[in-house]
């Protein structure tokens, strides 16, 4: 897995699988304005915990759709590299792809 470089693609993409393995990152243009937008009002680029911490803030006085997918996209690879993890420490009937949503929406696979 390649890591995810820049503040833009960090907020704005997604894990692809193909045949259960990893196969690269899928972006989401509405993300991807957002987070630019976002960047270019901001007087300096700043860390993605800085991005991190914005999101979930505006996720949580606004309720924004578009604030969890931000937060969503920057799981992502964490996400990843737990269920990879898991599912190599502890084979089961899910396939990595499954662990891998599981984790990501429920927090456990």
């Amino acid at each position: 897995m390649q890591p995810r470089q820049g503040i833009v693609e960090i907020f704005s993409t997604f894990v692809q699988f193909d045949v259960d393995q990893f196969s690269g990152w899928a972006t989401d243009a509405k993300l991807r304005r957002s987070m630019k937008v976002c960047l270019e009002s901001s007087s300096t680029e700043q860390s993605d915990t800085f991005w991190a911490i914005y999101w979930y803030r505006v996720w949580q006085t606004e309720s924004s759709t578009v604030a969890i997918a931000h937060l969503s996209a920057y799981l992502q690879e964490v996400c990843y590299w737990v269920a990879r993890k898991f599912s190599l420490k502890f084979p089961t009937q899910l396939s990595l792809a499954d662990c891998f949503l599981r984790i990501l929406f429920f927090g456990s696979p």
